[in-house]
């Protein structure tokens, strides 16, 4: 890298490379960008001391809020309780994302819990005792039509994304069981080696190995290269919320994940039934993007919107002023108070 903030072409190809199959071996990721393992395993441990990149590791959320329990959070608090509330929630394993937002509104939180009652706790009891609190407004998800996992950098030629992209899952669907959540506790970087899972975990490098398989080709698991935002050309990021008619939305969301701008695209209990975050390169596209979606989607009503000033965690990943990771709270949705 030529200094912290400044990663040069090929760290950025190493980055999509490790968003499209972020586990690969450095033999693999070595040979998919014409680079030697040991200078891409090099230059990836810049990248995680330098707080720029992390392979994260999350329950697969378009399959979660079917079985389980996925929803966002506006929390209304006084300025002045703000910064303790952030320390608090930051700590709390089921609230994998928090952004302090624009528009009305102070913080906008992603919580997993394995059902209503574990969301209730949260809420009641998490949340509702923070000092400063004014109210809160919980919107649980019936459906995840696009998520975070998929964005890519755009830094690899297409031939090369090819050969990245091997390996995908093809399973068919698994169940969430007691030695998944073990290995899941143990992945706070996802690419954690499995003997080191196996040492945390006393069980064997080929028992670990054959849990990690289940997880990913059964579709339990997500592993996400995350980015520090600044240095992606997408520094912008924004929250839409709208209001689509019922039979219009699921082909009105499946449209919203195609665009490049769209990390994540949800529909939600409430008057606004469909939220979407985005990342943009200037300001000025939240009015281009909003052009766009009414002219390209007219069944698509924007009912709000807002700019998120800063982003405190993404999925576990705990981010300074800068956005850079500085720390990882594992994501845990069984997780007792």
């Amino acid at each position: 890298m030529q200094d912290s903030l400044t990663p040069d072409e090929t760290d950025l190809r190493l980055v999509h490379a490790l968003q499209v199959t972020p586990r690969a071996s450095w033999h693999q990721v070595g040979r998919s960008l014409g680079i030697d393992p040991v200078t891409a395993a090099r230059r990836w441990q810049g990248l995680v001391d330098a707080g720029l990149a992390r392979v994260t590791a999350y329950p697969e959320v378009r399959l979660w809020a079917q079985d389980h329990c996925n929803a966002f959070i506006e929390v209304d608090i006084e300025p002045t309780a703000r910064p303790h509330a952030v320390e608090v929630l930051s700590r709390i394993p089921q609230i994998v994302s928090i952004s302090v937002i624009s528009s009305g509104r102070d913080l906008f939180l992603t919580v997993l819990t394995p059902d209503l009652a574990g969301l209730s706790d949260v809420v009641l009891h998490r949340l509702h005792g923070l000092p400063g609190l004014r109210r809160t407004r919980t919107h649980t998800v019936t459906t995840v039509y696009g998520e975070g996992n998929h964005w890519r950098l755009g830094a690899l030629e297409p031939q090369r994304r090819g050969r990245a992209g091997a390996g995908r899952p093809t399973g068919s669907r698994a169940v969430w069981k007691p030695h998944h959540r073990q290995v899941l506790r143990a992945l706070d970087d996802g690419r954690r080696p499995a003997a080191e899972i196996a040492a945390r975990t006393g069980r064997s490098g080929s028992t670990v190995r054959r849990w990690l398989g289940e997880m990913v080709d059964g579709r339990l698991l997500s592993l996400r290269c995350e980015v520090a935002q600044p240095i992606t050309g997408w520094p912008i990021a924004a929250t839409f919320w709208a209001r689509v008619p019922p039979d219009e939305l699921d082909r009105t969301a499946t449209a919203l994940t195609e665009l490049p701008e769209v990390r994540l695209c949800a529909a939600v209990t409430g008057a606004d039934n469909l939220v979407m975050t985005l990342w943009l390169r200037t300001l000025g596209d939240v009015q281009r993007l909003e052009a766009e979606l009414a002219r390209r989607l007219p069944a698509l009503t924007l009912t709000d919107r807002a700019v998120t000033l800063r982003a405190v965690k993404r999925m576990g990943c705990l981010l300074d002023e800068t956005g850079r990771i500085t720390e990882v709270v594992p994501v845990a949705p069984w997780a007792t108070s």
